[in-house]
């Protein structure tokens, strides 16, 4: 007989069309519940389908496909049947009496306690549900772990937001049987593997006490288990191999020794995290399973945060085709976090600020993924701002919508120009983290959460997940051009919510339309599931997935109600990290303006209170000034308040590395040396000689330019060092310029220490700012210690300037003379000028025992002198000048240090109001603070003001 034959004869059967998640085989007893068929399909004897179909009005969904948990036990099925109304609460316990549980049994026995009318046993469906805090339970089914217990119900996981409760009516009189001993078995952080490795571990590594990996294992238990996973034997073995390869590191470090890693990271537990100076950090790897910092969640859950920035890494790559490399947009995606990082405050307020810093392009991140793919060039790619932005909204403020907020936050991301479409998606995007984020237990899926936000885009996706049978491809390719913003979002969104219960299978049907849509997909998955529910091959080989975790980490701390707001030990490593301002500890004294201010106006002062009695006796002094020698300005120069050549060299050298500094930010480089000597025949040329005798046969300038020189009171002779002069005048004529290795005399003498002080602005680096304070003295000055004082006087003065003590300012610069030749002169007036400090306030008298001040040791030993044996300016400034030496350039230098310290308010008042240029060197000084700032301007009139020499 044909098939034909055997339809026409009525040969044919109706077969019910089973929803794929119900497990027949695993409860028979069931039948097949109706609300399970899809329907009837006709088929023939033969077994062959002949194509009617019939549809089941009555038919439910799965629980998976509806947003249940993926279940991993035959109990989990079956609480999944009974959510999705498969089945009814009879047929749920008659199922589940023969289904195994965990009881947990910390006293040998199960957990019984006593309910109105009875009592009830305590189990759990899977192992990762049972806290961390029952160590062994029983595999039993319920119907063996009830016998012998009459009159009691039984909870099934408790605690973890879809709890059970069965009583003794409803299971009948399954406890009335006879008790058998049953035998318990550990947990799997209990068992014997991890038992073994515990003493072998503690033995290798030397871990004092011995029972501390065991401790801190049982902490990473049980905040794995909070949020509801399990380590693996496996896991917690590599988990203590890695903590005991960094407690042996720790032993070594308070050794003075220098950490050792093993080759293979992996194998031994750990993960490289990147520090604040992006160096590698090797931690314990939690698996994505539990926090190391232990901090309570607020609003979201660190694990889901973790794993949507894992899930972004991995779509990214994925749809990119870069597998082993950090993709593109997962970098731009980092730097959108370190923005919010840097922008934003720890406790927000709701208001964005006005602007947002602009990404550190030399900064630790930027460092750490400097490898990283090529982005995507896209307008779509501005969809990473969602996540970013999203955890801002953790806010709990009165008043403020913290879903707003994270969308005033992205829209601060993606700028004015970035247009609806992208506003939209991003908007939408904020909202379905703001639900997949949470630290409930259970997160909604997305086409439940598509389905409460609504909308054109979520109207359409949801309508083409309802057609289940469909081909996911060919729904995915009639979405959109794959190309336009809403297409892109709206792959991603499709992805994740028809196959989000499959990670792999969303992702990669996202990632088909590019590394976009399968980050964002990635992201939605990652974050509903975390780590541990992605691809645990494609997680292994995340090349950096290390700073994926340090990031998200660090997201989750700063916008966590108990995190680094109350963290005040962790403020300045967090500073150096994401540097605002924010948690930068607060100096003592003044701020850099007042004390970089101080030190230029009081070098001015103490400048012009020297400058008639330079190389005066002291008994010379005292008939012109009165007995207590010179305690205000003496007219000089046809003036009150005069300042001589020590000061307008002392611009001339600021001038000159703020324009080196921004031609640096301009071009990339700069050769501050060269602004150095061009600056200084600028000064030449205020001293009367001709710019083109003056400016040197390497300069094509025209005339001397930038905004210094147009100040008139400078050109004007105030009784120049000959040798400045001299060798500067050289320089016109030759272009050759004078260096450490080849000088261009033998002098020693203070024109190179008393203009060197902003050089300590120069860079944070001491090597390199006692290398240019001696490189920019040896331009005029060939004797080790006319070149050595100037460098030795900047480090001093950076260290003034960065609110050190003098004692310690000193050592540091000390630290730095001994590593150059020729130091020995040097470093023996300085040890003279201390040993003088230990007796007492300063006289003239001792002050000329260290000598006249005219050659660099001695100007920058009788001003250090002075400083360290006076409490206030205005005392140290009238000492450094009543002496029988050179009392302008001792008063400039030491009121160069003085400033520093005490800053622009200790200055006396009526000093500075009659001092000479006070407003061009305010000026000056706020323009320094300004270009070594953060906020260094980038506008044509800053380049003019200070051009490219």
């Amino acid at each position: 007989m044909t098939e034909a034959e055997a339809i026409d004869d009525g040969f044919v059967e109706w077969r019910p069309d089973v929803d794929p998640e119900f497990d027949e085989k695993a409860f028979p007893e069931l039948g097949i519940p109706v609300r399970a068929i899809r329907g009837w399909a006709q088929y023939t004897l033969f077994g062959e389908p002949t194509g009617p179909r019939r549809a089941n009005e009555q038919y439910r969904p799965g629980p998976v496909w509806r947003g249940f948990p993926v279940p991993t036990t035959d109990a989990e099925k079956l609480l999944g049947y009974l959510g999705a109304s498969w089945i009814s609460r009879a047929e749920f316990v008659t199922a589940l009496l023969d289904c195994e549980v965990l009881a947990p049994t910390p006293e040998g026995e199960p957990v019984v306690r006593p309910v109105p009318g009875g009592h009830e046993v305590i189990a759990y469906s899977s192992s990762a549900k049972v806290p961390g805090r029952y160590p062994r339970r029983w595999r039993v089914t319920v119907r063996e772990l009830l016998a012998g217990r009459p009159s009691t119900g039984l909870t099934l996981d408790p605690g973890t937001g879809v709890v059970r409760s069965l009583t003794a009516a409803e299971l009948g009189a399954v406890g009335a049987g006879e008790r058998r001993p049953l035998l318990d078995e550990p947990a799997p952080e209990a068992g014997p593997e991890v038992a073994e490795a515990l003493p072998a571990l503690v033995a290798e590594f030397g871990v004092e006490p011995p029972d501390l990996l065991e401790r801190h294992l049982r902490y990473a238990v049980d905040h794995a288990r909070d949020h509801h996973f399990e380590l693996s034997p496996e896991d917690c073995v590599r988990y203590l191999r890695g903590f005991a390869w960094q407690y042996r590191n720790g032993v070594r470090r308070r050794a003075g020794q220098d950490p050792e890693w093993p080759a293979d990271l992996g194998a031994n537990g750990l993960i490289t995290h990147v520090d604040e100076d992006a160096r590698p950090r090797p931690v314990p790897w939690t698996f994505g399973k539990f926090s190391a910092f232990g901090t309570v969640a607020a609003r979201f859950a660190w694990h889901r945060i973790v794993g949507a920035y894992v899930g972004f890494a991995i779509g990214d790559a994925l749809g990119g085709g870069a597998a082993g490399t950090l993709g593109g947009l997962t970098r731009h995606l980092l730097f959108h976090t370190d923005i919010v990082l840097r922008g934003l405050p720890p406790v927000p307020t709701g208001e964005v600020p006005a602007t947002l810093p602009d990404p550190d392009p030399v900064g630790w991140l930027a460092v750490a993924t400097r490898r990283a793919a090529p982005a995507p060039d896209d307008l779509s790619t501005l969809l990473a701002t969602a996540l970013a932005s999203t955890p801002a909204s953790a806010v709990a403020i009165d008043g403020v919508d913290g879903e707003q907020y994270a969308k005033d936050v992205a829209r601060a991301l993606t700028g004015d120009e970035a247009g609806a479409e992208v506003t939209e998606g991003v908007e939408l995007l904020i909202a379905l983290f703001q639900a997949l984020l949470t630290r409930d237990t259970f997160a909604l899926p997305v086409h439940l959460r598509l389905r409460e936000l609504g909308g054109d885009l979520a109207t359409s996706t949801l309508a083409l997940r309802e057609d289940r049978d469909a081909d996911d491809v060919t729904q995915l390719e009639s979405i959109g051009d794959g190309r336009s913003v809403r297409s892109v979002l709206g792959r991603a969104l499709f992805a994740a919510a028809k196959r989000g219960h499959d990670p792999e299978a969303a992702i990669t049907l996202a990632a088909r339309s590019g590394p976009v849509a399968g980050a964002i997909a990635g992201a939605l998955v990652g974050a509903r599931l975390g780590v541990p529910g992605l691809p645990a091959a494609w997680v292994a080989a995340l090349p950096d997935l290390g700073l994926l975790d340090d990031v998200a980490g660090d997201v989750f701390w700063y916008f966590n109600r108990n995190g680094l707001q109350t963290e005040t030990a962790e403020h300045p490593r967090w500073e150096r990290r994401y540097p605002s301002g924010r948690f930068a500890p607060k100096p003592k004294g003044p701020d850099l303006r007042s004390r970089l201010r101080g030190s230029l106006l009081a070098g001015a002062i103490g400048d012009a209170l020297g400058a008639k009695t330079e190389f005066d006796s002291i008994d010379r002094i005292r008939e012109i000034a009165g007995p207590a020698g010179i305690t205000d300005y003496i007219p000089a120069y046809g003036g009150v308040g005069r300042i001589t050549d020590d000061t307008q060299m002392t611009l001339f050298t600021l001038e000159a590395l703020i324009r080196a500094h921004a031609q640096r930010r301009r071009t990339g480089s700069a050769d501050v040396v060269h602004s150095l000597q061009m600056a200084y025949q600028r000064w030449l040329h205020t001293q009367g000689v001709a710019w083109d005798r003056a400016r040197g046969p390497q300069s094509d300038v025209e005339a001397p330019d930038g905004w210094l020189v147009t100040h008139q009171e400078l050109f004007s002779r105030r009784a120049p060092g000959l040798t400045c002069f001299g060798e500067l005048e050289a320089y016109g004529r030759s272009g050759v310029r004078g260096t450490i290795e080849r000088p261009v005399n033998n002098s020693k003498g203070c024109g190179g220490v008393m203009r060197a002080a902003p050089v300590a602005l120069w860079s944070d680096d001491l090597a390199e700012v006692f290398r240019l304070g001696a490189e920019s003295a040896a331009l005029t000055h060939g004797h080790p210690s006319g070149y050595l004082s100037s460098g030795c006087f900047a480090v001093l003065v950076h260290g003034l300037l960065h609110g050190k003590p003098l004692l310690d300012a000193l050592a540091a610069a000390r630290d730095e003379l001994v590593k150059h030749p020729g130091h020995e002169e040097q470093g023996a007036a300085l040890d003279a000028a201390l040993a003088l400090a230990e007796q007492g306030p300063p006289t003239p008298e001792k002050l000329e025992s260290l000598g006249q001040g005219n050659v660099g040791e001695t100007a920058l030993s009788m001003s250090v002198y002075v400083a360290l044996t006076t409490t206030d300016a205005d005392t140290a400034l009238l000492a450094a000048v009543n002496h029988s030496g050179d009392s302008d350039s001792t008063g400039s230098v030491c009121g160069n240090l003085v400033g520093a310290m005490y800053g622009e308010e200790a200055l006396r008042r009526s000093w500075l109001e009659r001092l000479e240029l006070r407003d061009v060197i305010v000026g000056l000084a706020d323009d320094a603070v300004t270009e070594f700032g953060p906020a260094a301007p980038g506008d044509d009139r800053w380049f003019a003001r200070y051009p490219v020499d």
